[in-house]
């Protein structure tokens, strides 16, 4: 009877951990950019940061408020400061820029994106908050 209830206690340790493993693989910060539209305005594109932290399957995802994200534009051989903003409550931070290659720093997470900005759009880092 004991070697039964061990039995059963043991398989179920081996089956949340497997669930606990393919959960966490799925665990990883992912950006994703969306398409806005293309409409300039004096020449100027819309670019939105989205920065949302996620604390894992079990913890939720919480829009990451006062962060500073950099701006370097790309000049032909390197990237240079270009500009900075702060994200609001809810984790965006907008900016207006002329078209080009630019690359984002979110400063707090030490995280980087390059993007070439032909249109208007947006960048949404869903940041891995335990696998950082």
């Amino acid at each position: 009877m004991n070697r039964q209830i061990l039995l059963a206690l043991a398989i179920m340790v081996i089956v949340l951990m497997a669930i606990g493993m393919y959960e966490g693989l799925k665990y990883k910060t992912e950006i994703y950019v969306n398409n806005l539209g293309d409409s300039q305005t004096n020449g100027l594109y819309i670019l939105k940061v989205d920065v949302i932290i996620n604390y894992g399957p079990f913890g939720g995802k919480s829009p990451l408020a006062s962060a500073v994200i950099w701006v370097y534009k790309y000049n032909g051989s390197t990237y240079s400061f270009y500009t900075y903003n702060f994200t609001d409550g809810n984790g965006i931070a907008t900016f207006n820029l002329p078209p080009g290659q630019y690359k984002i720093l979110v400063t707090q997470l030490h995280l980087s994106y390059t993007i070439n900005l032909n249109q208007n759009k947006e960048i949404i880092i869903e940041y891995a908050y335990l696998n950082s």
